[in-house]
């Protein structure tokens, strides 16, 4: 099977009975993998949507999840 075009749409809920829509398509070439355009579109759309949580999400890493674990009496 040949995958031509990948279309991703996502909904936002505003609140108050409202949403805002999202929706955006790309045209593959010959050398696109196609999961891999498929993530960058869930990507693109997330981070107009969801600005917010695209730059004040802090990333985890293993020290944050160790960090102050000596002082956890549980």
């Amino acid at each position: 099977m040949k995958i031509e075009t990948i279309t991703y749409k996502r909904i936002k809920n505003l609140g108050n009975f409202q949403s805002e829509t999202m929706e955006v398509t790309a045209v593959l070439d010959q050398y696109d993998e196609p999961d891999e355009v498929s993530e960058q579109l869930r990507s693109l759309v997330k981070n107009q949507l969801f600005p917010q949580e695209a730059i004040t999400t802090p990333a985890t890493t293993d020290e944050d999840k160790t960090a102050g674990a000596e002082n956890n009496p549980f």
